[in-house]
């Protein structure tokens, strides 16, 4: 019984440790395999329970029969694997010193339980540190040149943008109103605030010098479809590469824009950073 008990308890314990693994390292591994890995391991600790080398080659195995799919895989699952096991392994050795006290469920469960927590706020911090190092590579600063103005701005690039000018092709971006206003001739800023969309699409309404640089924009969201002003933009340097020629459209809100970027750009502009980068390295 004894040797059943201690099989149980190291198999939860490295059920825990795998799944903390399978998800920071978006390795996908089915959870059958989790178990399988985790009993083989939890059987050979119990077995060995006093040999360091059985443990090495044991949490070596143990890697390898959930991750091994590729030895680059195996590889990188390992440093996760002892993180976890640093979090879960004062757990375990408590379970561990404490055997003969363990009379019934409740202590195991709340030790394991205690465990799975810990590595949840782990997880959950390390996948929250990941997404904002991904959405920091994708965050410039840029400067526009919009109607004659010069505007120093934030800009995040959306790869889900796809948005485009339905006459050239040429990309819409898009920016938070606030942020440019200041910037903007008053009498283009009055023309816009007049500007309804819910009537029938009319550029007639802003000022003749400007409308040559004016499109109507169809755009489709979870709302429904409705229509913007694109507005040309002469120029747009971003992280010191000029973007293709496009339209901009102006947002009225901006909680939504990641990092605090004032500013997102349809996903052509992605092509712009990949090609900064491939001459960086030549």
């Amino acid at each position: 019984m004894y040797g059943e008990l201690m099989i149980g308890i190291n198999m939860l314990f490295n059920y825990a440790i795998l799944s903390f693994t399978n998800k920071v390292g978006n390795h996908q591994t089915s959870r059958r395999r989790l178990w399988v890995a985790s009993f083989i391991g939890a059987f050979f600790v119990t077995l060995f329970p006093y040999s360091m080398l059985a443990i090495i080659f044991t949490f070596l195995g143990m890697t390898y029969i959930a991750f091994g799919q590729t030895i680059a895989n195996w590889k990188n699952s390992i440093l996760a694997m002892l993180i976890a096991s640093f979090f879960a392994g004062g757990l375990l050795t408590i379970v561990y010193t404490n055997v003969s006290i363990v009379k019934n469920n409740l202590f195991l469960l709340g030790a394991i339980s205690l465990t799975y927590f810990s590595l949840y706020a782990v997880k959950s911090k390390w996948l929250d540190t990941r997404t904002m190092a991904n959405l920091l590579t994708y965050t410039y600063d840029s400067e526009l040149e919009l109607l004659g103005q010069a505007i120093p701005i934030k800009v995040f690039i959306d790869t889900g943008n796809h948005c485009t000018e339905p006459l050239s092709g040429e990309a819409v971006h898009f920016i938070a109103w606030k942020a440019v206003k200041q910037h903007l001739p008053i009498e283009f800023v009055q023309s816009l605030e007049n500007w309804d969309s819910r009537n029938t699409p009319d550029l007639s309404g802003f000022p003749s010098m400007y409308q040559k640089n004016l499109r109507l924009i169809r755009l489709q969201t979870v709302q429904g479809a409705s229509w913007a002003v694109g507005i040309k933009f002469s120029r747009w340097i971003v992280n010191e590469q000029r973007l293709p020629a496009g339209y901009i459209v102006l947002t009225k809100e901006q909680r939504n824009y990641p990092q605090g970027a004032a500013a997102i750009l349809q996903v052509s502009a992605m092509e712009v950073m990949k090609e900064e980068r491939r001459t960086a390295t030549c």
